[in-house]
Formats: C-alpha cells, sequence, structure tokens
C-alpha cells in the first residue's frame, strides 16, 4: 500500500483539482467523511455534546465543514479556534458557511470558556494542524490538546493527529491522543510508523475527490507492506529445481554459550526454502549444533591453530556461497572473524547483532564493502550505529533508518513495532505485523535467518529484508493467536512458518 508524504499529497490534490474536482470540493467531502466517522461511533449523535478543535490552515476548513454536517444531524456542537481566524482562502469560506447557531470559542481569549467545553465534551474532534504539521506544537495548542488527551470521551482525528509529522512518524507526548483518524485519499507515514501511530488509533482512509488513477499513477518511495507482498515477491522454484539451484547460505554464528542463536537463524533459513545451509563454527560447537541442525553441513573452524589455518576454508566458503549471514551469537568472536568476513565477501550480505556492534566500533568497514548488505539492528544496535540514544532513535525511526541506509549503502532493517526498511536509493517500507509477544531472545536470530535465506534464494537486499519482517511478523501472530503473546516463544514462529507459506502460496 502507497504512503503518501506531505509533498506527495500536496501535488496529487493540485493534480485533482485540474481534472475537475475542486480544491473547495475535496474540503467539503473531508469535512463529511470526518462527521461521518464521528456518527458511526458515537449513535445516536443528536444531543450529543461534540467540540471541533480547528487550526487557522485548511485542516480547520475540513473542522468547519464537519461542525456543520454534525450541528445539521442535531449534535450541540461548539468550534474552538486553536490559532484564532482562519487564514486561508478555502477555510475562510468553509468558515463563513458554518451555522450561526455553532458558537465560536477563539484562543487565546476564550480559553477558559474552550477549556470548559472540552472538559465537558462527548465527542472531541481534531482538525489543528493536519499533514503539514513539522516541529514543536505551540505551548497554547499543546496544553489544550493535551487536555483533551485527558477526557474519557471518543476522540477523532482528521488526516493526522494534531503534533504528528506526517514524514517522519515523529509525535510528541502532547500529540492529540485520537481512537480514530480519518485520513484522506491514502494513509500517510505517520499513520503507520511509531511513535505516531500510537497517536493515530485506527487509521480510516476515506475518498475525497483524486481519482484513484491519480494515486495508482503517483511515484511514490514509501510504502506498507501487506497480504499482496509474499505472493509477488516470494522466489518460485521450478519444477526441475535440486538443492544447488535453490541457494547456499552461509552462517558464521554463534560461539561457545551462544550456540541457540545459531540454531534459530539456521532453522528458520532451512523452513524459508534455502537449498543448502552451511555453519562456519569453533570447533567446541559442532556437536551440539550438528544435533540441533542436522539438516545443516558444517565448516569447522580451529581457531586457536591460527589465522593461516582457518582463513582460506572461510574465504572459500565465501566464495562458494549465494548469500552469507554474521553476526548471531558470535559474541567475542566477532573481532576474529568479522573482519575477515566483512572485507572479503562479494556475496549479499546479513549483518546481524554481533556483527552490527562490530560494525559500530569500526564504522570504516563500510567503505570497503563488496558486495550488497543488509543489516537488522534492534533500536539499542541501531543507536550504537548512529552514536545516537535508544529514545533518539525510537522518537524518529524513519529517519534513523533512512540515514543510515544513505549513509552505508546498506538496506536496513529498523526491527521493532512497525519495522521499517530503508533502502540507500530513498525506498521505504514499513512492516504492520508483529506483535510484543515476539520481543524475546532469539525472534531477531530467526529474522536474521529468514533475510539470509531470501537473500541466498536470489532476492533482491530491499525486498528480502521487507519480506522477511512481514513474514517473520505475520508468523509471530499466528502464534499469538494459538499460543498467546506471553507464552509464545521463537521457535514456535520458526516451527510456524510452513502454515505461513502454505497461506501464501498454497504449498
Amino acid at each position: 500500500m502507497k504512503l503518501f508524504c506531505k509533498d506527495e499529497m500536496q501535488r496529487l490534490e493540485q493534480a485533482a483539482a485540474q481534472t475537475g474536482t475542486s480544491l473547495g470540493t475535496m474540503m467539503d467531502r473531508a469535512g463529511a467523511a470526518v462527521a461521518d466517522e464521528v456518527e458511526k461511533r458515537c449513535r445516536p449523535i443528536q444531543g450529543r455534546r461534540v467540540v471541533v478543535l480547528c487550526g487557522k490552515g485548511n485542516n480547520g476548513g475540513d473542522g468547519f465543514v464537519c461542525a456543520g454536517e454534525l450541528f445539521r444531524q442535531g449534535a450541540v456542537c461548539t468550534v474552538v479556534l486553536v490559532q484564532g481566524e482562519p487564514q486561508t482562502g478555502l477555510a475562510k469560506e468553509a468558515y463563513a458557511r458554518l451555522p450561526k447557531e455553532v458558537p465560536c470559542l477563539k484562543l487565546p481569549g476564550d480559553r477558559q470558556a474552550a477549556e470548559r467545553a472540552v472538559r465537558q465534551a462527548e465527542v472531541l474532534v481534531d482538525c489543528v494542524f493536519g499533514f503539514s504539521f513539522r516541529g514543536e506544537l505551540p505551548r497554547e495548542a499543546g496544553e489544550l490538546l493535551a487536555l483533551c488527551n485527558q477526557q474519557d470521551c471518543l476522540r477523532v482525528a482528521a488526516d493526522l493527529p494534531s503534533g504528528a509529522e506526517c514524514d517522519t512518524g515523529r509525535a510528541g507526548g502532547e500529540t492529540f491522543r485520537a481512537q480514530a483518524t480519518v485520513t484522506f485519499t491514502g494513509k500517510k507515514p505517520a499513520n503507520c510508523s511509531y511513535p505516531a501511530k500510537e497517536y493515530c488509533g485506527e487509521t480510516v482512509v476515506r475518498q475525497v475527490g483524486v481519482p484513484a488513477a491519480l494515486a495508482e499513477e503517483a511515484q511514490t518511495r514509501m510504502f506498507e507492506l501487506d497480504e499482496s507482498f509474499p505472493g509477488r515477491w516470494l522466489p518460485r522454484p521450478d519444477v526441475q529445481c535440486n538443492k544447488g539451484s535453490q541457494g547456499k547460505l552461509l552462517l558464521v554464528c554463534g560461539s561457545y554459550g551462544m550456540a541457540g542463536a545459531c540454531i534459530m537463524a539456521a532453522r528458520a533459513a532451512l523452513r524459508c526454502g534455502v537449498g543448502l545451509v552451511q555453519v562456519a563454527v569453533e570447533k567446541e560447537l559442532y556437536p551440539i549444533l550438528a544435533q540441533a541442525v542436522p539438516e545443516a553441513v558444517f565448516l569447522i573452524l580451529d581457531l586457536e591453530a591460527g589465522r593461516g589455518a582457518w582463513e582460506p576454508k572461510l574465504l572459500a566458503a565465501l566464495n562458494g556461497c549465494s548469500a552469507c549471514l554474521i553476526g548471531c551469537g558470535l559474541g567475542g568472536l566477532s573481532e576474529t572473524l568479522c573482519p575477515v568476513v566483512l572485507a572479503h565477501c562479494e556475496k549479499p550480505l546479513v549483518v546481524d547483532a554481533d556483527g552490527l556492534n562490530f560494525c559500530a566500533k569500526h564504522p570504516e568497514v563500510f567503505e570497503s564493502a563488496q558486495g550488497p548488505w543488509v543489516l537488522t539492528p534492534h533500536p539499542g544496535e541501531m543507536a550504537r550505529l548512529c552514536g545516537d540514544t535508544v529514545p533518539e532513535i525510537q522518537a524518529d525511526r524513519l529517519g534513523a533508518a533512512k540515514t543510515k541506509a544513505r549513509e552505508t549503502g546498506a538496506v536496513v532493517a529498523l526491527k521493532g513495532a512497525a519495522t521499517v526498511i530503508a533502502g540507500p536509493d530513498g525506498r521505504c517500507a514499513i512492516n504492520p505485523t508483529g506483535n510484543p509477544g515476539m520481543a524475546k531472545g532469539g525472534s531477531g536470530d530467526a529474522l536474521a535467518g529468514m533475510v539470509g535465506s531470501l537473500l541466498a534464494q536470489g532476492v533482491p537486499p530491499f525486498q528480502a529484508a521487507a519480506l522477511g519482517a512481514y513474514l517473520h511478523g505475520y508468523a509471530g501472530d499466528r502464534c499469538a493467536a494459538a499460543l498467546s503473546q506471553r507464552a509464545m516463544l521463537p521457535t514456535d514462529l520458526i516451527e510456524m512458518l510452513p502454515q505461513v507459506f502454505r497461506h501464501f502460496t498454497g504449498r
């Protein structure tokens, strides 16, 4: 599903106006759509106390239309001019058409009356800023929105909750916290990405006059993954395929005390259809791994014998694989193995966990990358990569992923709620699947194995990361439904993959 940034929406609306649907008509339809959503969620609307918060721009114009519609349906409406009189031509026209019986309170002069109306409201409708908002909320507006959030009533936002940034998904603590957001034409990045997504509640898309053909033709760089993607992007094995044609994934993972990470990555990779998994592992771990993953083959590394003994074997394995995964459970071995793999791997490479921590300490490795990389950091690893704090990363997940992808030339899959997949070419996908039950050690290892498997089968890096994230979350959601979020384990997720693939491919 396409996501429309602010500039893209403005271009779409202007293009629609040239095809015969005026901006005024679109405003009327937008306001009516918000009113309709309110009425659906608050029946009967007759006699209900509704407060519509309006800004000075066109989002405020939507609010004037909404207030008029609800008044005509019998609601007891009050309009609060949060930024004073409307300033745009369309908003002024909508304001002039507001029924005279609808009282309008203007800040700052009518602040006490506005606060009293908010406290008495059964419905609050936010039409202050919309998708054009950036930066920090003005103090007076922020205080009123914070008061709104304290009320036990229905809260609905028009297009985006005020305080949420359309393109970045940023949102501060005073952002209007809606139970439903009526967005127009199509979703915006902030409707799908945290932290703003949390303030949107349920996002409802309503069409207001932009022709479907225009929206379809729009060249957006951001999208939300949906159920159509696996069927389009998953590789379809040829009837005459063999294990050699299905790809060979090399895992440089695991260390004494962290064998489980390697096991889960390998099992997840095999469940995703790769023809052969080879595990490069120190000799102490071989007996454990060979029993846990009998389908894999092993390259035994005698690390105590000196670099000259094991490095040629590892380089040969890198040359012979279709893709490589490094980092899961690697621990202290990362300082030994990462310099070799990161400097010499010419095949698609997934870097996870301790591989990412190595990159954070040695950022120069990105400059010498030989092939395409996929980075799969959780917020803590991303913070180390970026030299930021976790709260800074979480405040702008889209921006952090896009910036790091551009800086490193790698695809970045920033894990967490609504995983963000960013490509160095500017493309960005947001994953809607997954749940808090997946926040357990081992989930990331499974994801890394899945992405590596898809890369080894020839799926391009951006698609592999996006597919892996979507299928990983989808399997997690099915596990939660069957086992509960609390009790589900990463190993359950891996074992759920056969059902997931049967659902999407029929085989």
